[in-house]
Parts: C-alpha cells; sequence; structure tokens
C-alpha cells in the first residue's frame, strides 16, 4: 500500500481538468432556466421551486457563455415630484390618450374617408420645430390639406428630400417657409456653437443667412434675423424650384408666425415677408391684400366643432 500511494498522487496530477473530482460546494448549484433548459434539451426546473427567486442557466463551455439579461424598467411614476422626468412623461402619455380618444369619437369614422387612401394637400410647409409653433394657428382644418416638414430654423437643406416629395410628387401649388419670431435656433446661429453635438452643429451650420448688425441679445436684432432667414430659405428654394415657378405650377411664400408680438400684426398673427424672391414692402404688402379678399374655394374642408375640441389641452 505504501508504494501505491504515490502512484495515485502522480496519476492524479495529470488528469485533464475536465476530469479532476469536483470539491464538494456549501451551496445548492443554481437551477437552469425553462427557457435555456429547453434550448439545450434539458428538462425545466422542478414546479416546487420558490417564485420570485432569480436563476441563472448552467454553463456549457461548449456552447459559450449566456450573456447576462438587462432588466427593462416599466416607470410607472406616481412620485409626488411631478418634475420628476417619469412623472412628466406619463402625464403627457396619459393627455395624449384622451386627447386622441375625445379628438376620434369627435370626428365619427366618416371624417376619415377622404383622405384614407391618398392625400391631396394644398401646401407644402417648413416649419420650426419649436413647441410653441403649431398647425392650429394657421389651419383649422389641416389634415389632408398641409404637408408639413419641421425642422429648427424651417430649412430646406436638412429636409430637401422631404420638400422634394410635398413640391414633386403631391403638387402642392404652395411651398411656405414659416419662421417665427424668438427662434432660438436663428439666435444659436449667430451665437459660437462649437461646444454643441456634431448633429446640431451641422443643422445649424445650414442657417446662413445674413447676419443683422448689433448685439445678438437684442430682440430687435433677433426679430431682423429671422426675417433674415426666412429670405435665405426662400432663396434656396426658389433657385431649387424655380422651373415650377416660372410656369405657374408653384409659388414660394415665406412668412413669420408672431407669438411674441415683436411685428405690427399683433401676437398670434402671420406676417407674410417674401414671394417668390421679392421682399420689396409694398409689393409684399399688395399681395396680402390681395390674398385677404380672395374667396375661399368650396372644396376647403368646413370648420367644425370637432376641430376646436381636438386642440383644446386637457387639465394637467
Amino acid at each position: 500500500m505504501s508504494r501505491l500511494f504515490p502512484f495515485l498522487l502522480a496519476s492524479a496530477a495529470v488528469l485533464p481538468a475536465g476530469c479532476k473530482p469536483k470539491a464538494p460546494s456549501t451551496h445548492a448549484e443554481p437551477a437552469p432556466s425553462a427557457s435555456t433548459s429547453a434550448a439545450h434539451g434539458h428538462a425545466p426546473p422542478h414546479a416546487s421551486a420558490k417564485p420570485g427567486t432569480t436563476t441563472q442557466p448552467a454553463r456549457h463551455e461548449s456552447h459559450g457563455s449566456t450573456p447576462a439579461k438587462t432588466r427593462f424598467l416599466v416607470p410607472f411614476a406616481w412620485e409626488a415630484d411631478q418634475e420628476n422626468a417619469f412623472a412628466k412623461g406619463r402625464s403627457f402619455l396619459k393627455n395624449l390618450i384622451d386627447d386622441n380618444e375625445a379628438f376620434a369619437r369627435s370626428a365619427g369614422s366618416t371624417h376619415f374617408r377622404a383622405f384614407a387612401d391618398t392625400q391631396k394637400p394644398r401646401a407644402t410647409i417648413v416649419a420650426c420645430s419649436d413647441s410653441r409653433v403649431q398647425s392650429v394657428a394657421i389651419d383649422a382644418t389641416p389634415e389632408n390639406d398641409l404637408f408639413t416638414i419641421r425642422n429648427i430654423g424651417n430649412q430646406l437643406t436638412s429636409s430637401a428630400g422631404s420638400v422634394d416629395y410635398g413640391v414633386h410628387h403631391l403638387k402642392t401649388p404652395v411651398l411656405l417657409i414659416l419662421g417665427h419670431t424668438g427662434c432660438g435656433a436663428v439666435k444659436a446661429a449667430m451665437k459660437d456653437y462649437k461646444k454643441e453635438g456634431e448633429a446640431l452643429k451641422k443643422e445649424l451650420d445650414s442657417l446662413t443667412f445674413e447676419r443683422p448688425k448689433g448685439s445678438v441679445d437684442s430682440d430687435a436684432v433677433w426679430k431682423e434675423a429671422v426675417v433674415a432667414n426666412v429670405n435665405a430659405q426662400v432663396r434656396g428654394a426658389f433657385a431649387t424650384y424655380a422651373h415650377e415657378v416660372e410656369v405657374g405650377e408653384l409659388m414660394i411664400v415665406g412668412a413669420v408666425y408672431d407669438f411674441r408680438g415683436d411685428l405690427e400684426a399683433g401676437p398670434g398673427r402671420v406676417t407674410f415677408v417674401n414671394v417668390n424672391g421679392n421682399t420689396e414692402p409694398a409689393k409684399v404688402a399688395s399681395f396680402a391684400r390681395a390674398v385677404k379678399v380672395t374667396p375661399a374655394p368650396a372644396e376647403r374642408p368646413p370648420k367644425t366643432a370637432r376641430s376646436a375640441l381636438a386642440w383644446r389641452p386637457l387639465a394637467h
């Protein structure tokens, strides 16, 4: 026996790692999950496993390591702090559901039949993404009437394909560049924005309007810059769609929606500033007067109580 003992020790030393005897563990081996066991042809864990316990799949060296699962957090934010991001997000989604339900109920199924299969808008609109600028401010019945494209600074460059679709495929007779007073993108473009992210810098680089003289923080300069940007966008659009304008298929109009009351027309009103590249005040004013006396066509969707209901904000 004394001669055999050293031989056994030597044999154990050269055994492959997978064949070495496993030391007993004081902890139970975790059971594999049902999905993982099924994938490897094993039976699911015993039904008597405690509910709520987390189990890890057994490791199979031949199949590689199983990646750890990431928990998905569902934010039901009932926090007292209403400024919490989850609380504000839940509030918005609740209003969305309520407003949509009120809209669908008041409109009725017949409302959607006219444009269920096709759209025939009368205007392609390039507007700013600013939350204070909405379609209801310029059209009580925007469905099937406005093909609206929005980005920061109401610019053509970052949305050229969408504008092309409206002009060439939908054949809208109007391309409206709609700026607005108090435009943050316009002010940002006049300042140093090198520290912004690459995507934002790329869009601000496209705002190449002529900078008015004076302090960037001056309201008067800011107002002039907004108009200058609209004029620059109209010039770019006219260069692209000159043929459509010349043959009478398209008019390109630049306007400013003034919710601040910076222009003379009063807060909440739209002021034309450019028509097919023409910015001469007397001619633009004459154009505006002619538009006002033009009778509305019969095919315009009628204003209904549904329109007012759909846009009335709910109490938060």
